[in-house]
C-alpha cells in the first residue's frame, strides 16, 4: 500500500478538492518486435483523462506488440533547474505529474504502470492512490521519491523527452520515436485503429495473428 504522510496526503486533497530513466532509449536497443509509443500526456488535463478509456484496453489487448513509455509532463515548464514547476492546470497538475513519474519509476513492468496511470487519470482527485496501487499490483513508498530530489529528477527528465517533440496538443501520441501528424489525429480517434495500421507497415503481425482482423 502507498504510504502516504499525512501532510501530503491532505496537501494532495487540498489541492484537487522500471522506468528508472525517463529518456528515450536507443531505438536500436529496444525490442525491435514491437512498436514504441512514446504517450506525452497532463494529469489533469481533460483530453489525457479522455485518451485513457482507449489506453487502457487497447494496452491490455496489444501488451505483446506495445513497448510503451508514460511521460507525464505536457505543456508544463521548469525554472531554476527544476526548482519550481508551472503545469498547465495549475499547481495540483504538478503535483499529479510528479506523483505519477514516481509511481512510473517503481516499477518495470509496463502492464502495472499502465493499469495505475489509467485507474488514476479516470479518478476525480489523488484520494485513489493507493486503490489504484492496489488494483496495478505496485506496493511501493513513494513518499520519499515525492518530496525529494528523485521527484525533481524525474519531472527533469519527463520535460527533456516532451521538449524533443514540442507538442501544440495534449495528450500527444509518438510512434517509434518520430511525430506524426496524421497518426496523432487517427489515434485520438481510433486508437487500436491505429496500433493495427502501425503493426502492419512494420510488418510485426505473423500471418496466424487474427489480432487486427
Amino acid at each position: 500500500m502507498f504510504r502516504l504522510s499525512s501532510t501530503l496526503s491532505l496537501m494532495l486533497l487540498i489541492l484537487t478538492c522500471g522506468w528508472a530513466e525517463l529518456e528515450e532509449k536507443p531505438r536500436e536497443k529496444r525490442q525491435a518486435n514491437k512498436i514504441h509509443i512514446t504517450l506525452l500526456y497532463e494529469s489533469l488535463c481533460p483530453d489525457s483523462r479522455q485518451f485513457m478509456h482507449q489506453l487502457g484496453p487497447v494496452y491490455e489487448e496489444f501488451q505483446d506488440y506495445i513497448d510503451i513509455l508514460l511521460v507525464p509532463f505536457g505543456k508544463s515548464h521548469s525554472e531554476r533547474n527544476g526548482a519550481i514547476f508551472h503545469c498547465q492546470h495549475g499547481p495540483p497538475e504538478c503535483l499529479g505529474n510528479r506523483l505519477q513519474s514516481c509511481v512510473i519509476n517503481s516499477t518495470g513492468n509496463q502492464a502495472a504502470q499502465v493499469k495505475f496511470v489509467v485507474c488514476q487519470m479516470l479518478a476525480p482527485d489523488y484520494a485513489r492512490v493507493d486503490q489504484c496501487a492496489r488494483e496495478a499490483g505496485l506496493l511501493s513508498d513513494v513518499d520519499h521519491c515525492l518530496s525529494s530530489e528523485t521527484g525533481t529528477k524525474l519531472q527533469l527528465q519527463a520535460e527533456l523527452v516532451t521538449k524533443q517533440y514540442r507538442p501544440s496538443f495534449v495528450p500527444t501520441i509518438v510512434y517509434n520515436g518520430v511525430f506524426d501528424q496524421q497518426l496523432q489525429d487517427h489515434s485520438l480517434r481510433d486508437f487500436r485503429g491505429t496500433v493495427c495500421h502501425v503493426l502492419r507497415q512494420q510488418n510485426l503481425l505473423p500471418n496466424s495473428s487474427a489480432i487486427c482482423q
